[in-house]
């Protein structure tokens, strides 16, 4: 009985044409061919695109010689992995009670797969207490791009 069930199933698969197959044509005894067919193997994802706080922070200076991080929250709105970067990192005020600015990405990029939500960061070192005055608030301004992450 088995014997009989596995010659009627290979028998119908034999005699089943494939669903949208096409025929090729024999060009010769010994060829046949098939020309002018395509198919879809996938679409285009979405273009990049990302979520990031404000591109301007005003950081109160409240002691001379201190370190403050500024964090900024990115979220990953694409369907697939991208690559952050931070980008025109500048003092746009208050530049005299700056030492320096350091940024996370100088030493590599952010990279968040799709829907991830992660965070960049700025560092700020002020002046010593001779060159800081009192009240004085720095703004910090600053890019981000994104690529996919191929």
């Amino acid at each position: 009985m088995r014997t009989f069930k596995t010659a009627t199933l290979l028998t119908v698969l034999l005699l089943t044409p494939f669903a949208g197959a096409v025929s090729s044509q024999s060009s010769d005894y010994d060829t046949a061919i098939v020309t002018g067919q395509s198919t879809t193997v996938g679409t285009f994802g979405e273009a990049v695109s990302f979520n990031v706080s404000t591109g301007e922070v005003d950081l109160p200076v409240m002691k001379p010689g201190e370190t403050y991080t500024i964090t900024i929250p990115v979220e990953n709105t694409t369907d697939r992995a991208i690559r952050l970067q931070l980008k025109d990192v500048q003092v746009t005020s208050g530049n005299t009670s700056v030492a320096s600015v350091t940024w996370s990405t100088q030493s590599g990029d952010l990279e968040l797969a799709a829907g991830e939500s992660g965070e960049l960061s700025i560092t700020v070192v002020t002046q010593d207490a001779g060159t800081v005055k009192a009240g004085d608030v720095v703004t910090i301004g600053y890019g981000v791009t994104g690529q996919s992450a191929y």
